[in-house]
C-alpha cells in the first residue's frame, strides 16, 4: 500500500505536465513557423537557376550600332562588307568564267567604294550649308555599317544568283536577275546609311532646318543610286551583254 500511494501523484503530475508541454509546443510551433516562413521563399529563389547571358552572333555584331565611332572597327566592318559583296560578283562571273570572275568580283564592291569616297564626303559638305554638324568619324561609321548591310544581302543572294545566271537561257534574263540582286542590296545599304546619318544629326541637334536636311539626304540617295549603277554598268560585263 505504501508503495502504491505515490504512484497516482506521479501520474497526476505527469498528466498535468503533459498538457503544459503540449501547450508550450503548440505555442512555440506557430512562432517557429512564422519565423521560418519568410526565409523559405528567399532560399528557394536564390537557389533557382540563373539564365546565362547570351552572346550576339557574328551577323548581329557586324550590324550592331555602336555608341561611339571606332576607326579600326569601322574599317574592319567596311572591309567585311566589300568582301561579302565580291562573293556576289563571283556568282555573276560564273556565267562566262575565266577572267570574268575577277571583273565581277572587283566590280560589285567598286560601287560601294565609289559611294563611300565620293558620295558621303559630298553629302557632308552639303549638310554644312544647313548648319548640320556631321563629323567625319560618324560619317565613316554610318558608311561602314551600310556597306556591311549591303554585303550581307549580296553575300546571301550569291548562291541564288549563281544558279540563275548559269542556267538562264538568255543573256537578258541573266543580266536582269543579277541586276535585281544588286538593286536589293544597294537599296538596303542606302536606307541604313540615311537612317544612321539622320540619327547622328538628331543627336547633335542638327535638324533645325528639317526640310533642307531631308532634301539633302534624298538628293544623296538619288546620287548614290545613280553612281552605283554607273559603276556597275562600266565594270560588270554581264550587264552589257544582257542589253546589247
Amino acid at each position: 500500500m505504501e508503495t502504491g500511494v505515490p504512484e497516482p501523484a506521479e501520474r497526476r503530475g505527469d498528466a498535468t505536465a503533459a498538457p503544459a508541454e503540449r501547450r508550450g509546443d503548440a505555442a512555440a510551433s506557430p512562432a517557429t513557423t512564422a519565423s521560418a516562413g519568410p526565409t523559405a521563399p528567399a532560399t528557394s529563389a536564390s537557389a533557382g537557376p540563373t539564365a546565362p547571358a547570351g552572346h550576339p552572333g557574328w551577323t548581329a555584331s557586324l550590324l550592331a550600332e555602336r555608341p561611339a565611332p571606332d576607326l579600326r572597327g569601322d574599317l574592319s566592318r567596311f572591309g567585311v562588307g566589300l568582301g561579302l559583296a565580291s562573293l556576289y560578283g563571283l556568282a555573276l562571273g560564273a556565267r562566262q568564267g575565266g577572267v570574268s570572275f575577277a571583273h565581277h568580283a572587283a566590280g560589285v564592291p567598286a560601287a560601294l567604294v565609289a559611294v563611300a569616297c565620293l558620295g558621303v564626303p559630298a553629302l557632308t559638305i552639303v549638310l554644312t550649308l544647313f548648319d548640320a554638324t556631321l563629323d567625319a568619324p560618324r560619317a565613316l561609321s554610318a558608311t561602314a555599317r551600310a556597306a556591311a548591310a549591303t554585303g550581307l544581302v549580296l553575300g546571301g543572294l550569291a548562291p541564288a544568283a549563281a544558279l540563275f545566271v548559269v542556267t538562264s537561257a538568255s543573256d537578258f534574263t541573266a543580266a536582269l536577275m543579277g541586276m535585281l540582286g544588286l538593286a536589293v542590296g544597294g537599296v538596303i545599304g542606302v536606307i541604313v546609311l540615311l537612317r544612321d546619318l539622320r540619327a547622328a544629326l538628331q543627336r547633335d541637334g542638327g535638324l533645325l532646318l528639317l526640310a533642307g536636311h531631308g532634301a539633302a539626304l534624298l538628293g544623296f540617295a538619288g546620287f548614290a543610286v545613280a553612281l552605283a549603277l554607273r559603276v556597275w554598268w562600266g565594270t560588270l560585263p554581264i550587264l552589257k551583254e544582257g542589253v546589247l
